[in-house]
């Protein structure tokens, strides 16, 4: 290994901003959890139902902006940052606007759930920019802020008992008064070039797509399995959420350089996959424990499940990477297989039916294990260009 100061350098560099883009993931992923915390203390039983579909349906219809994010730092990384994406940014938002105001009458939701989702997709442009040229100072300021503009706004609202349209009125302004401050943060980078909707659509399609092939097992469970072995599903299912996204921090700092080849890909899918070892040793040594901080004592019983839960994130996480990797590449259907396993996964179960949590499980685990088996060999023969 090459040990000058140089790389050392390099090395510390990079230390620095993961342990800065974790510490953002975090803050924004402890602000997301909140609201529905939060609610469930201030709100009536029915308006806590629809602010948890309320916050579903933006989370599902702000997944363009993570595409959109991925995009435009692929295109910056490959450009030297010289990248036009305005139009693009305001196409995608807006459609992503549009199909949540259709949604909401349907759900029974306020139409104002447009005016949040719309900013919180126009922040992948900025965000996407200084991920691109590898500014994860200021990406993990922008990673804060976005979940501040997505969620402050709605708890001061709960908090001052503005009921469920006031804090969705109170969280659109916030929402809006954050996306100067994230395209300030990036206007140095943004010049001449552009990103082409064909490249969003595909970034977009395989964030979908991921997210739908980890909650599919969830979803099937709330199906098929009795009242109280979904709730303890569900409860396991924490575990491998977590699992997950814990490891997102690689993918994020090393997509800019998987642009550029080198020894990116392999370690990064290192990286990845050491961290979900360590998660799934640390379930199997402290199931009980976690499953106790996730679901309480009454799910203390899927202890022994617990490695193989986060065992499917662990799997997953390396899938998120591979894809990251194919679309840095170029690739033309990078989830391609992942939407394949996940039809999959839901025709086994049908066929199957299991009946308990841990047949479930192992279809998910089965599903996973595939998933990225499946990229990993598309990515090392390069099939899906």
């Amino acid at each position: 290994m090459d040990s000058s100061p140089g790389t050392r350098d390099s090395l510390t560099a990079l230390g620095r901003a993961g342990l800065a883009v974790t510490a953002a993931t975090a803050t924004a992923n402890l602000l997301a959890y909140l609201p529905p915390v939060l609610g469930a203390r201030r709100l009536a039983p029915a308006d806590l139902g629809a602010l948890a579909a309320a916050l579903a349906l933006v989370a599902i219809a702000t997944m363009p902006g993570i595409g959109l994010q991925t995009a435009v730092a692929v295109a910056v990384a490959r450009s030297g940052g010289r990248v036009v994406a305005t139009r693009q940014a305001w196409l995608t938002a807006l459609i992503c606007g549009a199909g949540v105001l259709a949604a909401a009458p349907v759900l029974r939701l306020p139409a104002l759930l447009a005016l949040l989702t719309v900013p919180a997709v126009l922040a992948g442009l900025p965000l996407g920019v200084l991920q691109g040229s590898e500014r994860f100072g200021r990406l993990a300021v922008g990673t804060v802020l976005l979940a501040v503009g997505r969620y402050a706004g709605v708890l001061v609202g709960l908090v001052a008992g503005f009921g469920l349209t006031g804090s969705f009125a109170l969280g659109a302004l916030v929402a809006w008064a954050v996306v100067p401050a994230l395209w300030w943060s990036a206007r140095s980078q943004t010049r001449a070039g552009g990103v082409r909707g064909r490249a969003v659509f595909t970034a977009a399609s395989a964030s979908l797509a991921i997210l739908v092939a980890s909650y599919a097992d969830l979803i099937l469970a709330r199906w098929l399995l009795p009242a109280g072995e979904s709730g303890a599903y569900a409860v396991g299912a924490v575990l491998t959420r977590a699992a997950i996204w814990g490891p997102q921090v690689v993918t994020i700092v090393a997509l800019p350089r998987l642009v550029r080849g080198g020894a990116a890909l392999r370690v990064g899918l290192a990286s990845v996959a050491a961290g979900g070892a360590v998660l799934v040793a640390g379930a199997a040594l402290a199931g009980d424990l976690l499953v106790r901080a996730a679901g309480g004592d009454r799910y203390a019983a899927l202890g022994g499940l617990a490695p193989y839960f986060v065992l499917v994130g662990a799997l997953y996480a390396i899938t998120v990477f591979l894809v990251n990797a194919l679309i840095a590449a170029g690739a033309r259907r990078p989830a391609g297989w992942v939407w394949a396993v996940a039809a999959g996964l839901v025709l086994t179960v049908v066929l199957v039916r299991p009946a308990t949590v841990g047949q479930l499980l192992a279809c998910a685990l089965g599903a996973a294990a595939t998933s990225a088996l499946t990229v990993g060999v598309t990515v090392l023969t390069g099939s899906a260009r």
